[in-house]
């Protein structure tokens, strides 16, 4: 196993600067507030219950801890259900989260885990700078493999 903390330093050197056209003097590190991310428009408004297609299949982030995503570690709950709105139990899913202004990921590889009737916990989920956050979240059950993107902005 590689140690994570270069590809985090590279990343962070990388990314410094505040080039997504958001004010440096923000009001918090919470999804959607501040000035940074008040004006981008590619975010999603987060709340428990947001739903998201994935193919036929549909992912609910049910909660997330802290309450909203954070530029820090995070725990996501997300429910799959299937085309008739079913709780799908014996998928795998895997999640991504990618920073699509600056084209990186985070260092950190987050852990999926099934805790029955179609509900999913997803931990280490770290977010490590502000800016837009894509979590990409890839369903794979009976020889399918769909997607959900979920977009959070996090000001920092």
């Amino acid at each position: 196993m590689r140690p994570a903390f270069p590809l985090l330093l590279v990343a962070f050197l990388a990314c410094g600067g505040d080039d997504d056209g958001g004010s440096s003097v923000t009001s918090g590190n919470t999804a959607t507030t501040g000035a940074q991310c008040a004006a981008d428009t590619r975010k999603d408004v987060y709340a428990p219950g947001l739903t998201k297609p994935a193919g036929a299949l549909s992912v609910k982030l049910v909660s997330t801890d802290p309450v909203a995503p954070t530029n820090q570690n995070n725990t996501f709950d997300f429910a799959v259900t299937d085309a008739a709105g079913a709780p799908l139990d014996g998928a795998t899913l895997t999640v991504t989260p990618w920073m699509p202004d600056h084209a990186h990921g985070s260092a950190v590889r987050p852990t999926v885990t099934a805790t029955g009737g179609g509900t999913y916990v997803a931990k280490n989920v770290y977010l490590a700078m502000a800016g837009l956050w894509r979590i990409t979240v890839t369903v794979e059950s009976a020889g399918t493999r769909q997607d959900a993107v979920f977009q959070f902005c996090l000001d920092g």
